[in-house]
């Protein structure tokens, strides 16, 4: 069985100190969120930050919500991954159990070198790191990701697979099977259009499909994933919110979008 999270994105009119009250009531006990921005012009989602930190664990607590992930570890070229270290504090403060990474440089070599300590650095914190490879980055397949893992062979690495990610770089089902299930740490859901739409960037942060109104093969796309992985449902839905839908609502819709289809994994497997 798959334990669901749900992310800071799905909620992006959320601030991060209501997002733990809002999962337990849909009865989600696991949240994601944001401790530093994907680059600095891109400083766009709302995050948990030093002076909010404490409030934050507080709504936690209260609500006994843990902390599934935190986003986003940019590896680029003029990275200092001592950068990092004022963020990777308050993701353990915040009891976070695993971060995601992105490789935003060409250099395999001074990836291999960076990643690898980050994935140190986040191991001493008790984080686990999982790195997403998406058409935005420099690590742009299921395969390239694999291929990085191997060739860095950090026990602290892992891939984490978003079905948006895998079909719009042209992956399948099968590709995602083929990896060796000991590099997959995490995977989140979505669903959408088998065609990608004009503008991909969009879809990504504002709008994605709820479990089962697009065309994603995400039956499949549960079956190939190894038993237990953490899900996190990543799931932006600013037209629902232009049309008045609350917050609750909404990660309501998405919770029962998922049950649903982790249900009919189960009668298929059953």
């Amino acid at each position: 069985m798959h334990r669901l999270a749900l992310h800071q994105l799905s909620l992006r009119d959320v601030a991060p100190v209501d997002l733990p009250g809002i999962a337990a009531s849909v009865g989600v006990d696991t949240v994601s969120v944001f401790v530093t921005p994907p680059s600095p012009d891109l400083d766009i989602f709302p995050k948990v930050e030093r002076g909010t930190a404490a409030a934050f664990r507080s709504a936690c607590s209260e609500n006994g919500v843990g902390v599934h992930n935190i986003e986003v570890f940019s590896i680029g070229p003029e990275t200092d991954v001592a950068q990092f270290s004022s963020a990777l504090d308050l993701g353990a403060e915040i009891g976070a159990k695993r971060l995601t990474a992105l490789v935003q440089d060409s250099d395999t070599g001074r990836v291999d070198d960076r990643m690898g300590a980050l994935a140190t650095a986040a191991a001493s914190r008790g984080i686990a790191v999982s790195i997403e490879f998406m058409k935005f980055s420099e690590c742009r397949s299921i395969g390239a990701g694999s291929d990085l893992l191997t060739r860095i062979g950090h026990d602290n690495l892992s891939l984490l697979v978003d079905p948006l990610h895998l079909f719009r770089t042209g992956g399948t089902v099968a590709d995602l099977a083929a990896v060796d299930p000991a590099l997959i740490g995490a995977a989140q859901v979505c669903d959408g259009p088998l065609d990608a739409p004009k503008n991909p960037f969009a879809e990504a942060v504002e709008d994605r499909g709820i479990p089962s109104e697009g065309g994603f093969p995400l039956l499949d796309f549960l079956n190939a994933l190894p038993d237990g992985t953490p899900l996190d449902m990543e799931i932006p839905m600013k037209r629902l919110e232009k049309a008045g839908m609350g917050p609750v609502e909404r990660a309501q819709k998405l919770v029962d979008a998922t049950r649903a289809l982790m249900a009919r994994k189960g009668a298929g497997r059953g």
